[in-house]
């Protein structure tokens, strides 16, 4: 018996991290008609809602096809005393259909597990079986263990669901938050276009040319603003393996690019005395998209300036290794929150910072550096400190396979 009982705990192991409640109950009900010496069996089994009884498997060489419990029958009985039936001459009853032609004694055995019921295991013998003390023995540690990992299983998945649904929640809130802060977003351009509008009808200078030439600057600024805006909502929004499939792989000199822009935003950072300091090795040139690869560093130089000190730096640099361009982006401004940095890049999520900017920023521009990353196979991350400033590191692959 205790080579029987080994097998038994063999099965519990095996079934530990199985998922399928079907796959558990065929293990076990083929594994319980092994040491028992019976012929067939199949499995009732509730459904994980409800009460709804269903028959989940049953051994190939079942000879019959077994009616479903009822109310007055010995499953209902077995589950709710939860105790096992042995029924040792079984007699053949016109509900029963032609099962008495097949067998002549059977087993029921509970699946339950503290006060938590799952169903039950019927075990078929064809010969008349007297049942000896060692397969009751045998017979309670099967239902046991089959409720043990039922336990473990159903837990999990209920973990799961739960899980999932606190997931779901969470994304629907920031989505809320997001769609309530883009709205936010472009109400300020369409705003002061609508405002600049009224003052030139208001103010009666239809015919004075600098005036309205300088109306149009301001009107074309905000358009290009809302331009802006839409396009990084487009992007954040596309479905990426189709717009990945659009990306033109060109070779791209990296430091070139990155160079260029630092001298570019040497102009906006002079508004807040910020040096932009570089140390970028020449000529490293990799497979990308340009025009995206500019929008990633673009957006990771100005939200250096942006949150900056007064008077403070911005250091830019990259580190070539064997098939990877490194490079990192740093300033000593105003930090991150540490409960910001698990999800600033995240699509939806706006932290406290990013309401703190200066009105011309969306919020949108670290997931779009995520963004552009991913597509190009690298990785990005940060690290940062509230009042010493913060450090963004990309990581590119130099070769890429796509051309």
């Amino acid at each position: 018996m205790l080579k029987k009982l080994a097998l038994i705990n063999e099965t519990i192991l095996d079934c530990l991290n199985e998922k399928d409640d079907i796959k558990i109950v065929k293990t076990f009900t083929e594994t319980g008609i092994k040491i028992l010496g019976a012929n067939f069996g199949f499995v009732w089994l509730k459904q994980l809602n409800n009460d709804k009884w269903t028959l989940v498997y049953k051994t190939r060489n079942l000879p019959f096809h077994p009616h479903k419990p009822r109310l007055t029958g010995i499953n209902y009985k077995v589950m709710t005393t939860g105790k096992i039936r042995y029924i040792k001459k079984f007699k053949n009853t016109p509900s029963d259909s032609n099962a008495g032609k097949h067998i002549k004694s059977f087993m029921i055995i509970p699946i339950s597990y503290k006060e938590k019921t799952y169903g039950t295991v019927v075990i078929c013998f064809k010969k008349p079986e007297s049942f000896s003390r060692e397969k009751k023995v045998l017979s309670t540690f099967l239902g046991n263990g089959i409720a043990q990992v039922m336990t473990v299983h159903r837990s999990h998945e209920r973990a799961e669901k739960l899980k999932e649904a606190h997931i779901l929640l969470n994304q629907e809130k920031l989505k809320t938050e997001f769609i309530a802060n883009t709205t936010h977003e472009l109400r300020t351009p369409l705003a002061v276009i609508r405002g600049t509008v009224d003052m030139v009808f208001l103010e009666n200078k239809i015919n004075n040319k600098t005036f309205v030439e300088n109306t149009l600057k301001n009107i074309n600024k905000e358009v290009a603003h809302l331009s802006g805006i839409l396009a990084n909502l487009a992007l954040l929004t596309s479905e990426s393996g189709r717009t990945k499939n659009r990306i033109d792989y060109k070779p791209v000199n990296i430091s070139k690019l990155i160079g260029e822009l630092a001298r570019r935003l040497r102009n906006v950072s002079r508004e807040k005395d910020i040096s932009i300091q570089t140390k970028i090795p020449r000529n490293i040139i990799l497979a990308g998209d340009e025009n995206y690869l500019t929008k990633l560093f673009s957006n990771l130089i100005r939200n250096a300036i942006t949150y900056g000190r007064h008077k403070g730096w911005v250091k830019i640099s990259m580190l070539v290794k064997k098939n990877t361009a490194e490079i990192i982006v740093s300033d000593n401004g105003i930090g991150i929150d540490k409960k910001d940095l698990p999800h600033i890049f995240d699509r939806f999520y706006r932290g406290d910072k990013a309401h703190s900017s200066d009105g011309k920023r969306t919020g949108l521009g670290l997931a779009i550096a995520k963004w552009v990353t991913d597509i190009h196979g690298g990785k990005i991350s940060v690290s940062s400190s509230i009042g010493k400033g913060s450090t963004f590191t990309v990581i590119l692959p130099i070769k890429n396979s796509r051309k």
